[in-house]
C-alpha cells in the first residue's frame, strides 16, 4: 500500500537514475575510558537496502590508546544506484538520504557506534563527478566520544525518464518496509556504568565536510524528449 501511494504522488514528475560509489580511506573512532572496539565495518543503508564493507581491526593510537584508526591501504569501494525525483519545473531534485553507519562486531553480535545522513541530491551530477569527503558522525553509543569517516564519493548519471516508469522506480520503494538489518542502537546504553541515559540513539545526525571543495559544478539534468503514444486503430466493440 505504501509503494502504491508513493507512485501516485510521483505522477507527472521526472526521475533520474545515478550510480554512486563510496571509496573508503580512513575511519577514526575515539572511545571513552575502559573500552576499545575490536572489529568494525562501515554500512551504507537506506531502509532495508544494506551495503557493507568487510570487517577491519581497529588500531589504538600511541599517544591516546582510546583514539584509534581503521586505515584502508587499498581503498574499499561500495556501489549503490539511486533514483532521484523532481517536478518538471523544479530546479533541483527532491531530498533523499542514505546513511553511513559504523558497526562493531564481537562474538557474532553487532552494535551500532555512530552514523551520519548524506543527502544524495547534493552530489548528483549530469557529468561524472568526484568528491573528497570527511564525514563527522553522530555517536550512538555512550562509549563513543568522536567518530569521523574519510572517503571519496563519485557519481555517474545513468538515465532519465518518467517517475512512474517501471525501470525508473526506486528499489527502496519497491521493497517492503521492514526493520533495517543493522545492530541494536540501544545495546550500549543498557550496560554503561558512566550514565548518560539522555543520549538517545537518533540515527543520521551528523554532517559532511568537503576537503577539496564541492568538486565539479553540479549540472542540471535536462529532461529528454519523449515520443507521443498513438492509437493503433479503432476499437471494435464485442
Amino acid at each position: 500500500m505504501t509503494s502504491v501511494w508513493k507512485r501516485l504522488q510521483r505522477v507527472g514528475k521526472r526521475a533520474s537514475k545515478f550510480q554512486f560509489a563510496a571509496s573508503y580511506q580512513e575511519l577514526m573512532i575515539e572511545c571513552s575510558k575502559k573500552w576499545q572496539p575490536d572489529k568494525l565495518r562501515v554500512v551504507w543503508i537506506r531502509r532495508n537496502r544494506r551495503h557493507c564493507t568487510k570487517l577491519h581491526g581497529w588500531q589504538p593510537g600511541i599517544k591516546n590508546p582510546y583514539r584509534g584508526m581503521v586505515v584502508w591501504s587499498v581503498p574499499e569501494s561500495v556501489d549503490i544506484t539511486v533514483t532521484l525525483f523532481k517536478d518538471p519545473t523544479a530546479e533541483e531534485f527532491e531530498d533523499k538520504d542514505w546513511t553511513f553507519v559504523i558497526e562493531h562486531e564481537s562474538k557474532g553480535r553487532r552494535k551500532v557506534l555512530a552514523s551520519v545522513d548524506v543527502n544524495m541530491k547534493k552530489y548528483a551530477s549530469a557529468t561524472p563527478a568526484q568528491y573528497d569527503l570527511i564525514l563527522k558522525l553522530k555517536p550512538l553509543s555512550v562509549k563513543v566520544v568522536e567518530a569521523t569517516l574519510k572517503l571519496t564519493l563519485s557519481c555517474v548519471f545513468l538515465k532519465e525518464g518518467k517517475a512512474t516508469d517501471e525501470d525508473m522506480q526506486s528499489l527502496a520503494s519497491l521493497m517492503s518496509l521492514k526493520q533495517s538489518d543493522i545492530g541494536n542502537l540501544d545495546d550500549f546504553n543498557d550496560s554503561d556504568e558512566e550514565g548518560a541515559e539522555d543520549r538517545k540513539a537518533n540515527v543520521g545526525v551528523g554532517h559532511a565536510i568537503p576537503v577539496t571543495g564541492p568538486g565539479p559544478p553540479t549540472m542540471r539534468v535536462q529532461d529528454l524528449a519523449w515520443r507521443p503514444v498513438f492509437d493503433s486503430g479503432p476499437t471494435v466493440p464485442v
